[in-house]
């Protein structure tokens, strides 16, 4: 199965919902989804690249604490993820490459303003035939 991230309706929020072969996958999934959320990454080059390193009690908290992170390089640095690269991944733990480019007003739509990854109905599981996960997007 190739990795996929659909968006989901969630009261006032957005939901993701991704699968896929392996835990990295996943990740990478996730964080792309995060980022359709927030613009077009089709207009987004992969112009510079960013290392994240990331460490968690369990799965569930890896998967927040990674998007958390993805979502700091936006809110903080302006940085538009185009594409994701899981390095390496454990189910507590992850290192990972975003490739992207600063925000430019001119050149980027920002489509929503995430304020936060939740908790909230979150679940991350391995199955039989790869991993799934389920996380819900404060907007």
């Amino acid at each position: 199965m190739a990795k996929r991230c659909e968006t989901f309706d969630h009261t006032a929020d957005v939901g993701l919902s991704a699968r896929a072969d392996t835990l990295g996958e996943l990740m990478e999934a996730l964080a792309e989804g995060l980022m359709d959320v927030v613009c077009d990454r089709a207009g987004v080059r992969a112009a510079e690249w960013r290392e994240i390193r990331v460490e968690s009690e369990d799965v569930e908290a890896l998967a927040v604490d990674w998007l958390s992170e993805v979502l700091l390089a936006f809110d903080a640095d302006h940085f538009l993820a185009a594409e994701v690269t899981v390095r390496e991944a454990s189910e507590t733990a992850l290192t990972a490459e975003l490739a992207g480019e600063p925000y430019a007003p001119a050149r980027h739509e920002v489509r929503t303003e995430v304020k936060a990854v939740t908790y909230h109905q979150l679940s991350v599981t391995r199955r039989a035939d790869g991993w799934a996960a389920r996380v819900i997007l404060d907007l």
